[in-house]
């Protein structure tokens, strides 16, 4: 594919507003239920990414559906092309109302269905991770498809050296990427171990709730599996609250998950009806609504993890 090619919508800053979630470097306890509003608690000891002579990778993952994996992605991806990181974001869930058929892929004129590469073709050999990248309409912004057939590398065991197919394809890419963000599925299988196995870092999007929390517990016991076996470098860059609300289930949830990943950004995300909005319109929320909550929660957020690319000259 062409680096620029087909690609015709920028991704301007968020502009026109000033509110932003307050900033807590921790939580002191115990939180009076009158002063517990949305934070963003950054730790101390965080330092933002840099795009450099490393590409920097991101896997979004949970064992749950519905927690806004894919929307974490979209929105983070938009918000640092935004800041000038060249993004591919790229589709390991199998499910057909996945992250191209949002962020839909552009293909070359002419080119025949049975000729588009996916993800998919990567696992069986068939292509490059660079093949089966395709620019989408948005600037700064490529997609891997997952492609329909992409279940079945769960089951096919003939495919030796699976867990590693993505991470061969990123180490081998030539493309200019500064920033690859992995849409996990909701199952821990070989798919996810596979984006864990070629990511430096992970954000796992949860909903508060014990049953949640479980799900949190399952990831993060994945991840030390994926760093005993395949990568040490591995750890939670950061856990974003989905569906925020000021409840008590929602104070606890942010306090234990503060105590359990000591380093990591806990971010929460305001609900929002923009979502679906902006999904039917095949557009970031940032692009559809730019001043609604949600929008401007994953901006911020992006701000904290990714900074620009100026500061980092």
């Amino acid at each position: 594919m062409s680096i620029t090619q087909a690609q015709t919508v920028p991704i301007p800053p968020l502009a026109g507003y000033s509110w932003h979630l307050p900033t807590v470097a921790n939580w002191a306890e115990p939180i009076e239920w009158a002063k517990w509003r949305a934070q963003l608690r950054v730790p101390a000891s965080f330092r933002a990414l840099r795009p450099g002579t490393t590409v920097r990778t991101i896997a979004v993952a949970n064992q749950k559906g519905g927690v806004g994996k894919t929307t974490t992605v979209a929105e983070l991806g938009a918000a640092a092309a935004a800041r000038d990181w060249v993004v591919r974001v790229i589709g390991v869930d199998p499910q057909k109302a996945g992250l191209s058929a949002w962020l839909k892929p552009i293909y070359p004129e002419g080119l025949e269905p049975k000729r588009r590469r996916s993800l998919t073709h990567v696992f069986h050999g068939a292509c490059t991770l660079d093949e089966a990248t395709y620019p989408t309409r948005f600037k700064g912004l490529y997609v891997v498809p997952a492609g329909a057939k992409l279940a079945g590398v769960e089951k096919d065991a003939d495919l030796v050296g699976r867990e590693l197919a993505i991470s061969r394809g990123i180490q081998s890419s030539s493309l200019g990427i500064d920033l690859n963000l992995l849409d996990c599925g909701p199952t821990l299988g070989t798919l996810t171990v596979a984006a864990l196995a070629a990511a430096d870092e992970v954000i796992i999007p949860t909903e508060a709730g014990v049953m949640e929390a479980l799900g949190v517990g399952d990831v993060y016991n994945t991840i030390r599996k994926v760093q005993e076996a395949y990568n040490p470098k591995l750890f939670v860059l950061a856990l974003i609250l989905t569906e925020w609300a000021r409840s008590g289930v929602m104070k606890d949830t942010a306090i234990q998950l503060a105590a359990d990943f000591p380093d990591a950004v806990i971010a929460p995300v305001r609900p929002s009806v923009k979502v679906k909005e902006a999904v039917g319109e095949e557009k970031p929320i940032r692009l559809h609504a730019p001043r609604d909550s949600a929008a401007r929660d994953f901006d911020q957020l992006a701000g904290v993890l990714f900074g620009s690319k100026e500061a980092a000259a």
